[in-house]
């Protein structure tokens, strides 16, 4: 039976509507109830940083974002922790992992710290093939250690000074990095900038070189090898490598010769212990008898890639599982790291090792010659570490015996990268050289000939090479 009645029809909707509003209002109340509640648990100074935020956006006089307020927390919350800790962005990490793998984009330059002058052109990029135009030109080989860049231009007749001056440091620290990278950055991949370059001072502006760079993707390579007048990197080329003969590209080519060899390793990151694998059947292949590993201005990098390296390099090791590095992490835990093999004897048997670090030699660069010390590959006295003019102290190694774990989020591809751990030689006393470095007092010997921490001409490396020679 039905109702037909209108009246009672009309009232059927009205409740309906009446119903919705209440489920509405109670759906919302307990919303609010529920953040009310979540709210109250938030620590204290999580309510207060919200309130803040709170009131900046509603009551200050100018406009503050969400981004520009986190940003600045973060910053803040970053302020705290020591200067190897560091907060990625989702896009700076992926930039971070691909330079770890050894893919990198641009001219291929890094500089020393408050200076024009070259601290290195990464093997294998646009900066180590570039050279100067012209055949009467000062130098014939591509960007050096040790060379100035004192201005840049779209064309050859634009390189302006174009960076800004921040005061004199004898001739080094004339230009600012910040205002280098600043001039370069407006460049992209496939432009090609014309650098003046000096390999006088760092504010030449008339006797120099023009030097055309035409920026690009590459892969960088971290090793160099050295003997009988020639020098080699393992390049690579759209993903595949080649040892490739470099000499026309490097000096150092021309200082190295008799029965000594010279590895150069840049930087603990990408390929390199492969390219050091490389290098070391060069060596065995060439019958030389005394090597100079070159450390110096190496800050360290991956310790996957020094366990690696050590494998070749641990003359009393009794196993290929023998460890290198111990870590002592905040929370009391303990985690050894061991070698990557054991390829001493099938190498570098009857050889003497030299090393050659200085002030800038660090992090992993330090642990692996804690491993060759500590399995007696060398002693204290086959270092040379880099003494400068007028120096007062004992010359020394950067000291940096600590170590960085970087933790990705997930959820949003960011990153935060935090100091987390000692190391500590696998010798034992279990030496930390956190703050310290190794010395000229432990026995290391200090050297002749170098003016600053990367002169041009290497004449430190001239000096170092002799008495190798004649050891």
């Amino acid at each position: 039976m039905q109702n037909n009645n209108p009246q009672t029809k009309k009232m059927s909707r009205g409740m309906k509507i009446l119903w919705a509003a209440v489920a509405v209002l109670a759906a919302a109340a307990l919303f609010f109830a529920g953040y009310f509640v979540y709210y109250l648990t938030l620590p204290s100074e999580v309510r207060s940083l919200l309130w803040i935020k709170d009131k900046i956006q509603s009551e200050y006089y100018e406009d503050v974002s969400d981004d520009e307020f986190w940003d600045a927390v973060l910053d803040g919350a970053i302020s705290v922790l020591d200067q190897y800790s560091a907060y990625y962005t989702a896009d700076e990490y992926d930039v971070v992992v691909d330079s770890s793998r050894g893919i990198s984009q641009g001219l291929g330059l890094s500089f020393f710290s408050g200076s024009n002058m070259i601290a290195e052109a990464a093997y294998n990029s646009p900066a180590f093939y570039a050279q100067p135009q012209g055949e009467d030109a000062a130098w014939s080989t591509g960007l050096e250690t040790g060379m100035y860049v004192t201005g840049a231009g779209a064309s050859a007749g634009e390189t302006e000074d174009t960076f800004a001056r921040v005061g004199s440091s004898g001739d080094t620290a004339v230009y600012s990095y910040s205002a280098l990278s600043t001039a370069l950055s407006g460049y992209s991949v496939g432009d090609t900038v014309y650098l003046r370059v000096s390999t006088v001072s760092g504010h030449e502006t008339e006797d120099c070189e023009i030097v055309p760079v035409t920026l690009a993707r590459y892969t960088e390579s971290y090793v160099l090898y050295a003997a009988d007048g020639e020098a080699y990197i393992y390049a690579y080329t759209d993903g595949a490598g080649e040892w490739k003969n470099v000499s026309e590209y490097v000096s150092v080519d021309e200082k190295v010769s008799g029965d000594a060899a010279y590895i150069r390793l840049s930087s603990f990151y990408g390929n390199a212990a492969a390219e050091f694998g490389r290098a070391a059947q060069a060596y065995k292949e060439d019958g030389k008898t005394k090597l100079l590993f070159d450390l110096r201005n190496d800050g360290g990098g991956s310790v996957s890639v020094m366990q690696g390296i050590a494998a070749y390099l641990m003359k009393d090791a009794q196993s290929d599982t023998e460890p290198v590095m111990r870590a002592v992490y905040g929370n009391g835990r303990e985690e050894i790291y061991l070698a990557g093999g054991d390829c001493y004897d099938e190498y570098f048997a009857g050889s003497e090792i030299y090393v050659a670090a200085n002030r800038n030699t660090a992090s992993a660069s330090e642990a692996l010659i804690g491993v060759m010390l500590s399995y007696d590959t060398i002693g204290y006295g086959n270092i040379f570490i880099t003494e400068l003019p007028d120096s007062t102290k004992p010359a020394r190694t950067y000291g940096k015996g600590i170590m960085q774990t970087t933790f990705r989020n997930p959820l949003t591809g960011e990153a935060i990268k935090l100091t987390t751990a000692t190391i500590h030689w696998p010798d034992e006393a279990g030496t930390c050289i956190h703050d310290r470095g190794i010395t000229t007092d432990d026995g290391a010997v200090p050297t002749q000939g170098a003016k600053t921490f990367g002169d041009y001409d290497d004449s430190e490396l001239t000096w170092i090479l002799s008495q190798v020679a004649a050891a």
